[in-house]
């Protein structure tokens, strides 16, 4: 298993400054290690999933992500992984049903 400090330091794929994925990696590996190497920059999962397949680093992404792809292989951090905390922002006026359902669903 790897620690997020020992991810700092292999050449890390990643995603642009004002992505969230970016700001809880970037928290993450701050409170471990301050240096990282950015082996590339990508706005898109898909092609930060082709970069790591063809060995040309590796990225940090949120389990829900990770399940996308079957190549190449995950592995979890065993402790201080990066944490992922999601909103749902919405209006207070009436929603069409199928918001309701969702608000109801995870609220």
């Amino acid at each position: 298993m790897t620690t997020p400090a020992e991810a700092a330091r292999l050449a890390l794929g990643s995603f642009p400054p004002d992505w969230a994925i970016r700001h809880a990696v970037d928290r993450a590996l701050r409170s471990g290690s301050p240096e990282r190497t950015a082996a590339f920059e990508v706005n898109d999962l898909m092609a930060a999933a082709e970069l790591i397949r063809h060995g040309l680093g590796v990225s940090i992404m949120p389990p829900s992500v990770a399940v996308w792809f079957q190549e190449p292989p995950t592995r979890p951090f065993p402790a201080h992984a990066p944490v992922w905390t999601l909103r749902l922002v919405h209006t207070r006026a009436e929603q069409p049903p199928a918001i309701t359902a969702l608000l109801r669903h995870i609220g």
